[in-house]
């Protein structure tokens, strides 16, 4: 009887591993209180051949403000995104505040689809909040 008890309880727990395995998948961000966000506006993606070209205006405090770029690729098990990972980031100046951004991102495949996401952070380390999912495939120039 105690193996079968021992059993369900390790079915259990990964039951209960495999079930919260997708979902929101990163570390809680801190904040400083400041009243002031920073905000990512008008933002506009496309893809042409294999670069993503995201353009955008970020706003903020006067001391400067830049950007945080991460990207993942798709979970193939329970088809949502996998771990995200920094990609790129501008630290905050000055001159980025009001004007506005072109990043053009080599995209260097056509057999995977990457998630991007972006988001400002201010000179005081405020985060603004993430931009919804961006999706891009690079296209296979041999055709």
């Amino acid at each position: 009887m105690t193996k079968r008890i021992h059993y369900g309880f390790i079915l259990l727990m990964a039951a209960t591993l495999l079930l919260s395995g997708c979902g929101r998948k990163e570390a809680p961000q801190m904040t400083n209180g400041s009243s002031v966000k920073p905000s990512l506006n008008e933002l506009y993606h496309q893809v042409a051949g294999n670069v993503l070209e995201l353009r955008f205006t970020l706003q903020g405090i006067p001391e400067g403000v830049g950007y945080q770029i991460d990207r993942t690729e798709m979970d193939p098990y329970c088809q949502c995104p996998g771990f995200w990972r920094r990609f790129d980031e501008r630290l905050p100046q000055a001159k980025m505040v009001n004007s506005e951004t072109t990043k053009l991102i080599s995209l260097k495949t056509d057999k995977k689809a990457f998630l991007f996401r972006i988001r400002a952070i201010d000179a005081t380390g405020n985060l603004g909040p993430w931009s919804k999912i961006i999706t891009a495939r690079g296209v296979d120039l041999s055709k």
